[in-house]
């Protein structure tokens, strides 16, 4: 080993001796520093994992709310039909759309007055009620509205099973495992098409809105009963993410669906985007406001350090080590001192917003691990970054003046 290394070699563990003895002895205002740094990392911690936990709720209470896009044919398109339908090849569209996202369901609905009855036929009730009868793939729009309420199950999708709205229900007389009979109120050219169909009823449905007044039957079994083979009303979407994300799912469905109208259901969307901006605008603020707190700790405790220091600073430069050496040192100290805060002070955070989320919101939060780097680099870079004013103030350390006690 050269002069030079073996110099080098020597210098390296005498800085990080000093170092050590530096934070060893101002034992008291280290530990100032490192619980100013530990507070504001496990506040930190705390809201961000609040945040990314409540935000997947809110995210998952919203979708229950049911359909937040809807597909539905233009006023041109069902010009020359007395109610305008849309050619049910759009399923196809959306499936290998550019507005495809995980996780999206698609639920084809057909609307079509139907005269229903009951079997056997109850004299003392009308011959027949006049119903909207919604032809659908049941268990996909049961995934859309998952609030629904249902009496029995709609298990399977076969063509003789209905769900049967609340109050129509009560109208018949009649429940699960029932059987109901429906023709088309008006029957189209052919006999096959306008034939009445038997249907067992799977399970009564209440919603507490229009859907309670109307029978649901698999989409192709209403098809073929009206005559209206290939033929949808619209097509309900239950797109996840958040309202800039949907927006641009309904951009980019427009452009690739000609002759259908893409539209949002906005008093979800507005809603969900509201709930989320608040709780968002709230994180920021709080943020920004323990960044300030424990910036001002930070740079007072340091600059404290430094005027205690300032012999020490003055033997250093007297011995010949530089200002880029003196700052490098205090700045490896706050470095030190911010990562292990940010480690420190995620855990602690952690557990606060596990305890707050299950006490405020009723929702276990997971860890979002990716807070944990960012909470530790972003301590230790608001340590060092504080401790640029008490570095100047060292820079400025004169040791002749200093040692001579002026």
């Amino acid at each position: 080993m050269s002069n030079r290394d073996a110099r080098h070699s020597s210098g390296g563990t005498l800085f990080w001796r000093i170092w050590f003895r530096s934070i060893a002895g101002k034992r008291s205002q280290a530990a100032l520093a490192l619980t100013s740094l530990l507070v504001g990392a496990a506040l930190a911690a705390a809201l961000l994992n609040l945040h990314s936990g409540v935000q997947r709720k809110m995210t998952e209470e919203f979708r229950s709310y049911g359909a937040n896009v809807v597909l539905a044919p233009t006023s041109a398109a069902g010009a020359s039909e007395s109610a305008p339908l849309m050619d049910e090849a759009v399923l196809e569209h959306l499936a290998a759309g550019p507005g495809q996202r995980g996780g999206m369901a698609v639920a084809p609905l057909l609307h079509v007055v139907m005269r229903v009855s009951t079997v056997p036929a109850d004299p003392r009730l009308p011959e027949f009620e006049n119903v909207v009868a919604v032809g659908t793939n049941f268990s996909v729009l049961r995934a859309i509205y998952p609030s629904w309420r249902i009496e029995g199950s709609m298990e399977s999708e076969a063509s003789a099973d209905c769900v049967i709205g609340a109050h129509v229900a009560r109208r018949l007389h009649a429940r699960a495992g029932d059987t109901i009979r429906i023709a088309p109120d008006e029957a189209p050219a052919g006999d096959a098409p306008g034939a009445p169909h038997a249907f067992r009823i799977a399970g009564t449905l209440s919603t507490g809105a229009a859907e309670d007044d109307q029978v649901f039957v698999p989409l192709q079994a209403l098809q073929r009963m009206t005559g209206l083979a290939g033929r949808v009303s619209l097509v309900e979407l239950n797109v996840p993410g958040e309202p800039a994300e949907i927006e641009q799912t309904i951009h980019a469905l427009g452009k690739v669906l000609p002759g259908v109208e893409v539209r949002a259901v906005h008093s979800v969307v507005e809603s969900e985007g509201k709930v989320l901006g608040t709780i968002r605008g709230l994180l920021v603020s709080l943020t920004a406001l323990i960044i300030g707190i424990v910036a001002l700790c930070m740079m007072a405790t340091m600059t404290t350090i430094v005027l205690e220091r300032k012999r020490d600073i003055a033997v250093m430069k007297a011995l010949g080590a530089t200002d880029r050496l003196v700052a490098r040192l205090f700045l490896s100290e706050s470095a030190a001192l911010g990562a292990l805060g940010g480690l420190a002070g995620f855990g602690l955070g952690f557990v606060a917003a596990r305890a707050l989320g299950q006490r405020l919101f009723e929702v276990a939060i997971s860890p979002a691990w990716w807070t944990l780097p960012t909470v530790s680099v972003a301590t230790a870079a608001l340590a060092v970054a504080t401790t640029a004013v008490p570095v100047k103030i060292a820079r400025t350390v004169e040791p002749a003046a200093v040692l001579k006690g002026d």
